[in-house]
Parts: C-alpha cells; sequence; structure tokens
C-alpha cells in the first residue's frame, strides 16, 4: 500500500500537470484569435488596394466624356470578356477560416396556458373530446401477498403394499459383564502321564567379547628401511652481503678521434683542431 506522503506528492504533480495543461491551452487559444483577427485584417487591406488599383485601372482607360458623365462600369474592357468567355473554370480554393462563433438566438414564445383539470373533467363527463394518453410503462412487481387460508383435508389413500424385509442392523455394542459363577466340583485325577525322551541340546550361541587383555611386550627393532624419494626445492634464501670491490682492471688503449658533429642551426662552429688538450 503506498503511503500517504506519496499519495500527497503524486496528488500534487497532477495537479500541477493539469494547471500547466490549461495554461498552455489559454495560450494557444489567444494565439489562434489573434492569428485570425490579423488575417482578417490583412485580407480588408488586400481589398483596399485591390480597389484602389482597380479604379487607377478603370481611370487610364475612361474618356474625358466619361470621367465628366459618371463612373465607367466593368463592362469597359471587351477584350478581357471576350478572352474570358471559353475559360474553363479554375479549381476550387482551399476551405476558409472557420467562422467566428454568431451569437446565441432569442428566446422562443411562451407556450400557452393548458385547460384546467376540472374543465377536462366536465368536458369527459358531458360527452366532449378527451385527451387519449397512451399507457404509461407497467409498474415494478409487488411485494408477495400473505398466505391464504388452509384448504380441506383430502380423501385417505389406499394403503401401501407391504415393504420387502430391511437389512440387518449393525451388531450392538457388547453387554455387561455377568456375575461371578459358583466354583465348579473337583475334577477326577488323570491319566498318568508318558516317560520323556533323553535329547542332546544344541550348543548356544557366541558370548559376548571379554574385556582387553594387558599389551605385549616390546618386539624386535625392524630393519632400515629404503632412502626416500627427494622432497621439493625449498624456498629462495634471503640475498647475500654485497661483495667487496675488484681490483681496478688496465688501462684500456686510447681511443680514436671522433667524427666532427653537424652544426647547430643557431651558429657556425670554429673549425675543429686535430690537437687534443
Amino acid at each position: 500500500m503506498p503511503s500517504a506522503s506519496t499519495i500527497s506528492v503524486v496528488s500534487a504533480i497532477s495537479g500541477v500537470a493539469v494547471l500547466g495543461a490549461l495554461l498552455t491551452a489559454v495560450v494557444i487559444f489567444n494565439d489562434i484569435n489573434k492569428f485570425y483577427y490579423e488575417t482578417m485584417e490583412t485580407f480588408d487591406e488586400f481589398k483596399i488596394n485591390e480597389k484602389n488599383a482597380w479604379d487607377n485601372m478603370v481611370m487610364s482607360t475612361r474618356s474625358p466624356k466619361e470621367m465628366l458623365l459618371g463612373r465607367a462600369k466593368r463592362q469597359a474592357l471587351p477584350d478581357c470578356q471576350a478572352l474570358a468567355k471559353n475559360c474553363p473554370p479554375g479549381p476550387p480554393g482551399p476551405p476558409g477560416a472557420p467562422g467566428a462563433a454568431g451569437e446565441p438566438g432569442s428566446d422562443g414564445d411562451a407556450g400557452k396556458p393548458g385547460i384546467n383539470g376540472v374543465a377536462i373533467q366536465f368536458a369527459a363527463a358531458a360527452g366532449g373530446a378527451c385527451i387519449q394518453c397512451p399507457a404509461g410503462e407497467a409498474g415494478p412487481p409487488g411485494a408477495p401477498g400473505a398466505p391464504g387460508p388452509a384448504g380441506p383435508d383430502g380423501q385417505p389413500g389406499a394403503d401401501g403394499q407391504g415393504g420387502a424385509p430391511g437389512p440387518a442392523g449393525p451388531e450392538g455394542p457388547a453387554g455387561d459383564a455377568g456375575a461371578p459363577g459358583a466354583p465348579g466340583a473337583p475334577g477326577n485325577d488323570g491319566q498318568p502321564g508318558k516317560d520323556g525322551q533323553r535329547s542332546t541340546g544344541t550348543p548356544g550361541a557366541a558370548g559376548a567379547p571379554g574385556p582387553q587383555g594387558p599389551a605385549g611386550a616390546d618386539g624386535q627393532p625392524g630393519a632400515a628401511g629404503a632412502p626416500g624419494a627427494p622432497g621439493p626445492a625449498g624456498a629462495p634464501g634471503p640475498d647475500g652481503q654485497p661483495g667487496s670491490n675488484g681490483q681496478p682492471g688496465p688501462d684500456g688503449e686510447q681511443g680514436h678521434d671522433g667524427q666532427p658533429g653537424a652544426d647547430a642551426a643557431y651558429c657556425p662552429c670554429p673549425a675543429r683542431s686535430s690537437v687534443r688538450q
């Protein structure tokens, strides 16, 4: 189960998200309205420019007589009309922007007052026209009614046929112990018994082991064993002490002169002499 703090944090985040969505929707709505009004203003300016251009074009084609008598009609350009007679209609333009919402309509006229209920009853009693209303829907089923009185006794039925014997019942529990009987009369002497037979018994099973005896004397020393296999190599011992310095060796032969080195980049070097210092 989530804790109360978790639920509170989730609820707060959800509220902030919903509030941000509402603010975004308001900003988008304002932008759409602004775009719509700017577009309408652009259309109005276009219409004004189109009207001015048309007037200027008509003024340039009017004669002085037409300028004095009045404004020329748009039929003053027969050449354009002759060219436009057989032109096929152009493709339909793109759909326009959705129009603004219309103003709410006015309220309808109030209905006429109906006939009073008493007047309807009098009209029905006098045989006048009565409003025939359709039957309503069936109501819910009613509660169950009270039980009715008991009916009269019926005729006695015929005797039934004899039934088959039932199965044997289970064995009953044991009865209580009876009272002890009277002592009986002494019995007669028995017949003499037969002679017994001598038999030899079989040996019995082994007995349990006895206690441990005393320790015996030491035996003779055994012979020497064979030499064992060599053991594994031991770990290396620690480093020894450093030895003393040896005697200095004899002097080596005198070395040859080296090749002259390359000149440095910063300045030329003087010529190297063959005389060693």
